[in-house]
């Protein structure tokens, strides 16, 4: 069969997009014609992962400066006649996307159309032929649609074949308040394919959620449990990976709480699969949880959860106690002890997370597209002994211009990894070659200390793939090579290559100023000296401690200060900051709080080459 999707956006990052490419993919691989038609494009190449055989298409171009834009459009802007106003996203559908929808949908030789949002929904009802076998999809709940919404849904709802439901409990809610004679009201989840990383071998202490960083998924909650579970295990870190509106709250109450050691704010990033792998727990605060596929991508890599009992999702995926634990919706003290029951008992850990493994199997995207190839047949059988059937035979192309197919990757995606010996491992490298940011010519043997950029013999940029770098978590390399991900989603590489490190572990704040605490690799501290440098240097005595070094630092004149040290008598003083592991922005990730005292206010950061200083200003 010929499948087409519906979609809104389909070169963004959401739950929406993954489980529509899942699913598309799926079919695809069991020889079904797939398409999928994004409302807007808003990049030339999707942000998330796509099966070469699916076709990714879009109506409209979103960029105003792109040759593709039709500003001029007499139907731009006038409203839309049939796109229901209470869609959330009706904002983004005026007369010339809806034009554009119906002749589209009226041209195409799809078997089978399948729209995943209201609004969507209602233009298949309306627009889409009756030859065709038509699917809504609800990907939030039937609560979680404005009453406007529910009250007019149901009348798009009668027009579909079959109206699809992510859990259990939501079809029972529609069942419950919408009645719907000639539509299959089914239930089918979400699909996460299996990881081709290896799972989480859980020894790192490590919690990871992630998600849009948004009201309802709580990470504001999450934050505030996390200072609990570091009062009694300050031994472990949270990595909050994703972006939304809420991004700026959430890094100022890391700092509010003093948990700068201890959360990291990671931003967005995919394919996430490599940084579920680095967990040894995933937590999930949400309030409403339409399905979990964060819980799911989780366990798929071998991590037990910690989630909230959130409608509807999380109770139909976990089994408490068993591949993790359930907790009340907003109650941060449950939330904190499920965290550290977990973490304190390291046989449940690894009784869960080899739970988690074997149960998440069932959401295999071969398995849920068997479930919809099922529903294709019995809507196909149904259909058949109704006069409005008619088998499908070609159409033509549709007659306004149509922007696609997008190309899954424009530029080669090239997966890397960092083993357990520090070696770095690039898949399907052939050809390509390091080159640094400033030189125009590629760069051969082994590589110096910098930033670098992988690329074709021409100089063109290659994206990055899965990169697994979890070796590098333990810090016991003394020369890092470490992949990572550029804003434009192509590879970077950063080397550090000193003789000796002076490791930052702890910053710990107070009133009068700062005192950091940590480790020297490659030599021994012996009356350390702290050197603080910008357009004078000062000297402040270090100590040494059990496990390297210590230095206190109070209110320093205005100015931004580098903070090296001279570890020992006559020998050359080296920068403070973090190196030794696996994330490459500490600048991005680690939020302190700034000290006000003695007149100026003091801002302690990573810079973008993880090194450590402190801005100081005058109040």
């Amino acid at each position: 069969m010929k499948v087409l999707f519906l979609l809104n956006d389909g070169f963004g990052i959401g739950g929406t997009i993954t489980t529509t490419f899942n699913l598309g993919s799926a079919l695809a691989e069991r020889g079904h014609q797939v398409e999928v038609l994004s409302t807007a494009r808003r990049r030339d190449v999707p942000h998330m992962p796509l099966h070469p055989a699916v076709r990714l298409m879009a109506l409209v171009e979103a960029r105003t400066d792109h040759p593709d834009y039709l500003a001029d459009d007499p139907l731009r802007g006038r409203p839309a006649r049939f796109y229901p106003k209470a869609d959330y996203r009706s904002s983004d559908y005026d007369r010339m996307v809806e034009e554009r929808y119906a002749r589209y949908l009226a041209a195409s030789d799809a078997d089978v159309v399948i729209a995943t949002r209201p609004g969507l929904i209602a233009y298949a009802g309306r627009f889409a032929p009756d030859r065709m076998i038509k699917i809504g999809q609800e990907h939030l709940t039937r609560l979680q649609q404005r009453k406007a919404m529910r009250e007019e849904l149901p009348r798009h709802l009668r027009k579909l074949d079959a109206f699809v439901t992510i859990t259990a409990r939501d079809a029972e809610d529609y069942r419950a308040h919408v009645r719907l004679t000639d539509t299959e009201l089914t239930f089918i989840p979400n699909s996460v394919p299996a990881p081709v990383v290896p799972p989480s071998h859980g020894r790192d202490k490590i919690v990871v959620a992630a998600g849009r960083l948004v009201q309802g998924k709580r990470y504001d909650l999450l934050i505030r449990a996390f200072a609990a579970v570091t009062a009694e295990r300050p031994d472990w870190q949270l990595r909050v990976y994703g972006q939304g509106k809420l991004r700026n709250e959430l890094r100022a109450l890391v700092a509010e709480l003093g948990l700068h050691d201890n959360v990291l704010m990671m931003g967005p990033y995919t394919p996430i699969e490599t940084e579920w792998a680095k967990g040894a727990i995933a937590a999930v605060p949400s309030d409403q949880e339409p399905f979990g596929m964060t819980l799911v991508e989780a366990m798929r890599c071998g991590v037990p959860v910690v989630s909230t009992d959130a409608p509807y999702g999380p109770a139909e995926i976990l089994q408490d106690g068993m591949d993790g634990l359930l907790t009340p919706i907003g109650d941060e003290a449950a939330l904190a002890a499920a965290l550290l029951r977990v973490i304190n008992d390291d046989a449940q850990r690894e009784a869960m997370a080899a739970a988690a493994l074997k149960n998440a199997q069932r959401y295999d995207p071969a398995l849920i597209a068997e479930q919809y190839e099922q529903l294709f047949d019995r809507l196909a059988a149904r259909k058949a002994g109704r006069r409005r059937w008619w088998p499908r035979r070609e159409r033509p192309a549709p007659p306004q211009p149509v922007l696609g197919p997008a190309p899954t990757s424009a530029v080669p995606t090239v997966d890397a990894l960092v083993t357990a010996d520090d070696e770095l491992l690039l898949a399907d490298s052939a050809e390509l070659n390091w080159w640094r940011d400033d030189d125009k010519v590629p760069v051969g043997g082994d590589l110096t200390e910098g930033t670098w950029q992988l690329r074709t013999p021409d100089g063109a940029a290659v994206r990055a793939g899965r990169l697994d770098t979890r070796a590098l978590i333990p810090g016991t390399a003394k020369r890092v090579q470490l992949p990572y991900r550029l804003s434009d989603g192509c590879l970077g590489l950063r080397v550090w290559d000193r003789p000796v490190y002076a490791e930052i572990a702890t910053v710990l704040i107070d009133a009068d100023g700062l005192r950091i605490a940590g480790r020297l690799v490659g030599a021994e501290p012996a009356e350390p000296v702290l050197e603080l440098r910008s357009t004078e240097t000062r000297e402040l005595p270090g100590s040494v401690t059990d496990t390297g070094f210590a230095v206190r630092i109070d209110a320093l004149p205005a100015g931004t200060w580098q903070l090296w040290l001279r570890y020992a008598p006559g020998e050359p003083a080296v920068r403070l900051g973090r190196f030794l592991d696996d994330v490459a922005r500490k600048d991005i990730a680690y939020v302190f709080p700034p000290i006000t005292t003695g007149g100026v206010t003091m801002q302690p950061h990573y810079d973008a080459n993880n090194e450590f200083s402190i801005r100081v200003t005058r109040r």
